[in-house]
This record gives structure tokens, sequence and C-alpha cells, in this order.
């Protein structure tokens, strides 16, 4: 069963990681380990599993503009997460980014 992943990176951080120790997560694994695992459905009495095909994963986000950053690293910090994203999910995630807008 071809699958993909869309993630709001703002409501993910906002409603799931900010106040966190998770500020890291690896989302590609997340989805693999845990959430996919647990999908299953029944196809003329067949059981079909999700997979992911490369770039199956689309992960939309905005940069933070600097003057409504929280933390003086909050620039910075995201754009290590992008990069560690990248560098260590390439081929299989695609970072979109769109505009951040007060």
């Amino acid at each position: 069963m071809k699958t993909r992943i869309y993630i709001d990176g703002y409501n993910l951080y906002y409603g799931c990681l900010k106040g966190s120790s998770f500020k890291w997560l690896d989302v590609l694994s997340l989805f693999e380990s845990r959430v996919l695992p647990s999908v299953t459905a029944l196809v003329g009495g067949h059981r079909l599993t999700p997979v992911l095909d490369p770039l199956a994963v689309k992960f939309f986000t905005a940069p933070i503009l600097e003057r409504v950053a929280k933390a003086d690293d909050s620039v910075q910090c995201q754009e290590r997460y992008h990069a560690a994203l990248n560098k260590h999910q390439s081929g299989r995630l695609e970072i979109i980014k769109g505009y951040y807008s007060l």
C-alpha cells in the first residue's frame, strides 16, 4: 500500500515538541518504527502494509523570522534541524519551505 506522509512543521513543533526534550525528533524514524506498523488494511482477504517510496515524506515548514523568535538561537537551531534531517534522511524526506506570516 503506497503511503505518503505530510508533516506540518509548525503544528508538530507547537503542538508536540515545544517544551519537550524531543526537539531533534527524527520524524521519518518515528513513522517507520511506530506509526506505519500500526496501519493495516485488508483487501480481498490480503493484509496490506504501508510502503514509503523515496521522497514520500513531505515536511512543510517556514523559516523563523528573527524579529519574532523567542530565543536568540531560534533561527540557527531551526536551520541546524532542517540540515540534520536533510543529511540523515537524504532522498527520503523533502523539506518544503513556505513563509512565515505575522
